[in-house]
């Protein structure tokens, strides 16, 4: 059931900090003129009473065992991670020797221009510095041309 008003709310808030313990004498003594009038904060504070009532009367759990990994499983891991580690070790160096050796060597494409830009360049800024980059100055542009011997 729902709080009927923020003095029942506050009640029922004392309620159960009373089954704690945490209540002043004059929280507590508020309270109780309180319940006197209230029946459901009363049947409210009644349950928080029970309730903490029961967990205090039950019988403590035992925490389960904690394994430890003993010196043996220790060794075994830290070979199997060590083997991991010189795999990982010889595929970047393998990765590397063939893209050393795979690569032109010497061609045009290997000398393109590369610029770097700061972050506070516009678009347009970023758009004129990219397009030289994009239109190779040898190429020339088609154009629609007449071939000789066509009719206009």
């Amino acid at each position: 059931m729902q709080p009927k008003s923020h003095l029942c709310e506050r009640a029922r808030s004392w309620a159960s900090l009373r089954a704690d313990g945490e209540l002043s004498e004059l929280e507590s003594a508020l309270l109780d003129a309180h319940l006197g009038r209230c029946a459901s904060c009363r049947t409210f504070a009644r349950g928080t009473e029970e309730i903490a009532a029961a967990l205090r009367s039950a019988r403590l759990e035992t925490p389960a065992p904690i394994l430890v990994r003993t010196e043996i499983q220790h060794r075994r891991n830290t070979g199997l991670r060590a083997l991991q580690v010189a795999a990982a070790v010889a595929v970047v160096v393998a990765a590397g020797v063939i893209a050393a050796f795979s690569g032109p060597s010497g061609s045009a494409d290997a000398a393109k221009p590369v610029s770097m830009v700061a972050g506070v360049d516009s678009p347009d800024g970023l758009r004129a510095l990219r397009r030289p980059g994009l239109i190779e100055q040898s190429r020339s542009i088609p154009r629609n041309r007449q071939l000789p011997g066509e009719a206009v």
